[in-house]
């Protein structure tokens, strides 16, 4: 089966998120890494994407410069991750769906329903697929609860409490972190901040 080019937007060294995403595209074998843009400093974002194997010219300096390329290049990526603070997500994944690549968004999608409305329209109208990274619902213990409330197992559900519990956001000595602080900045994680980031995964498992 060939191989789908993939490459990562945001992400970085350090990033728990980014880690996650290089782990997971290597467990079936159907993506094959090649291009990334992983941090706001070119600098870093290029030496990270060399240390990680990428070649030279496709370690890109931010977004806009591996658009171009991949849109470019005679092997471009066909997917595209979008990794990054929350309010950058719906410029990157439109700009990306637009030039005709395949997006994998972390969640929240958007900071607007407006926002991912447009995302959707774009997606339909180009043949694009725009897809959300809600992992948790491909937990076997998550599968295993929802087969069980469809069963009706537990009887008639009227109430759901939901929390995800994140201690490291908490620590003292994260306070100057900026790989955690964002998260509680409304400028890059959204008016709802950490709710959106994190709170929306309860929200998907209890829909899910």
């Amino acid at each position: 089966m060939k191989k789908l080019g993939w490459g990562l937007v945001g992400g970085g060294e350090g990033s728990q998120i980014g880690f996650v995403h290089l782990a997971a595209s290597g467990l079936d074998g159907r993506l094959e890494f090649a291009a990334g843009a992983m941090d706001e400093d070119p600098k870093r974002a290029r030496e990270y994407g060399i240390r990680l194997g990428l070649d030279v010219e496709r370690a890109y300096g931010n977004w806009r410069e591996m658009l171009e390329g991949e849109r470019e290049h005679p092997r471009g990526v066909d997917i595209v991750t979008v990794a990054t603070p929350n309010v950058t997500h719906f410029e990157i994944t439109k700009s990306f769906l637009e030039a005709g690549f395949h997006v994998l968004c972390e969640k929240p999608l958007t900071a607007t329903l407006d926002e991912a409305r447009t995302l959707v329209g774009i997606a339909r109208d180009s043949g694009r697929v725009c897809a959300v990274n809600y992992g948790y619902s491909g937990y076997p213990m998550v599968r295993h609860m929802r087969a069980m409330v469809a069963r009706g197992d537990l009887g008639g559900i009227r109430v759901v409490f939901g929390e995800f519990a994140g201690g490291f956001h908490a620590d003292p000595r994260d306070e100057d972190n900026p790989r955690v602080r964002w998260r509680f900045d409304p400028e890059q994680a959204g008016i709802s901040a950490v709710t959106a980031d994190c709170g929306i995964h309860a929200l998907h498992m209890a829909c899910f």
